[in-house]
């Protein structure tokens, strides 16, 4: 598939009469709520592992069964939805979320406890392969769409800073299970503001299956995403036992640990704005910086970890790297095949499930057979290769020179 000329950069099926700020504030606050309850499992791993009598490597099934269904989800759901309004289906993809984190809080065992989070990963899978191709529908008209993008990987940030430190703080007082009945009442509100402010998002075609590799078959949007394959897996591996590095390894306590995680997601707003300002001048420039803050954060977290100061700039460091990483994606994407964005877009989200499961599967074997240090040592030649990447495979692919906004 031939590069798309400037002219043709543009957000996908674009309708300013749709969009407006509350829209996209549902779909920002939809993609906080769900992230949190995705990644509240992390900073309340270890309870979950003494509560059901299970190993914390058992305990990360939480999170990769979780991704897991979640990939099959990004795939099935866009494809048998076919003409359905997509409105109706954030809506239900919301009314799942909200069992399913109900399901969680009430689970008498930890069989019952996976059940509520495979529909998760059902509500996860779908609302990613949907609302991120939506954005520039969903904003006010003349917003860039590298900001629209921003602002709904926001929400994934804002869950980082407030939703999963706050639920660990809760858990810490009231027990695990009632931050999870916070977020379904929260789910609540949000499909009654979804409900209210959503416009009719009638998609312009039904995606076949054929069309699913359509950004694996662009060579630029390729290369993009095996650059992003090696980051994210290193990420993923690591953080999924964020908490059981900082507890078994370093002896923190659980009230310090909530207080890293609170470190680590402020420092991803920071990530977050950075992508989108720096994405729009140098999107290849913006993955570099990312993956040089990961390297140096992962080889120094199990040396320098121990030392309260060192370990908050440090994680401080890895929050800002990963903060990057879901709005450079999709700047890369709407940069370098603004055509194939839509019906491509659940091949992205499928990839970051792929990567969210195989990695927390994979830092469980190293956790459970050795230890998080060497899980971090672990990860730093995929993170090295990523940079490489991003100066050889990647060479040249800088940002065309056009203004990305809804007309």
């Amino acid at each position: 598939m031939e590069q798309s000329s400037p002219t043709d950069i543009r957000p996908i099926e674009s309708n300013p009469s749709q969009g407006n700020w509350f829209a996209l504030l549902s779909v920002t606050l939809s993609a906080f709520a769900l992230v949190t309850g995705e990644f509240l499992a992390v900073g309340v791993l270890n309870e979950i592992a003494r509560d059901f009598q299970v190993s914390v490597g058992t305990a990360g099934l939480t999170v990769s069964l979780t991704a897991i269904v979640g990939m099959f989800a990004a795939v099935l759901i866009p494809i048998s939805a076919k003409t359905l309004d997509r409105r109706t289906l954030l809506l239900l993809l919301t009314l799942l979320m909200i069992l399913a984190n109900f399901i969680t809080a009430f689970a008498s065992n930890f069989v019952l406890l996976l059940f509520g989070r495979i529909i998760l990963g059902i509500a996860i899978g779908g609302f990613w392969a949907t609302a991120v191709a939506l954005s520039g529908r969903l904003a006010p008209p003349h917003l860039p769409i590298a900001k629209a993008t921003a602002w709904v990987a926001f929400g994934v940030t804002l869950a980082s800073v407030l939703g999963v430190p706050m639920g660990t703080w809760l858990a810490q007082y009231n027990g695990w299970r009632t931050s999870f009945t916070v977020i379904s009442l929260m789910g609540i509100l949000l499909f009654i503001f979804q409900y209210l402010y959503l416009p009719q998002l009638k998609p312009s075609s039904s995606l076949r299956w054929k069309e699913l590799p359509i950004l694996v078959q662009h060579p630029a949007a390729r290369k993009g995403l095996i650059i992003f394959i090696f980051m994210g897996f290193a990420h993923f591996a690591v953080y999924s036992y964020f908490s059981a590095f900082f507890k078994h390894q370093i002896d923190f306590s659980d009230g310090l640990i909530s207080r890293l995680l609170l470190v680590y997601g402020i420092a991803g707003i920071f990530g977050n704005i950075f992508a989108g300002y720096l994405g729009q001048i140098n999107i290849r420039y913006t993955f570099a910086v990312s993956g040089f803050a990961f390297f140096l954060a992962f080889l120094s977290l199990p040396m320098f970890g121990a030392h309260i100061m060192t370990a908050i700039v440090l994680t401080a460091l890895w929050g800002f790297a990963y903060g990057i990483i879901p709005t450079a994606v999709n700047i890369w994407m709407f940069t370098h095949a603004p055509e194939a964005v839509e019906k491509g877009m659940p091949m992205v989200t499928l990839t970051f499930l792929i990567l969210i499961a195989l990695g927390s599967m994979f830092g469980g074997i190293i956790v459970d057979h050795f230890d998080g240090t060497i899980l971090f040592f672990a990860m730093l030649p995929l993170v090295l290769c990523s940079l490489v990447l991003i100066f050889t495979l990647a060479r040249g692919l800088n940002n065309p020179q056009l203004s990305c906004e809804n007309e």
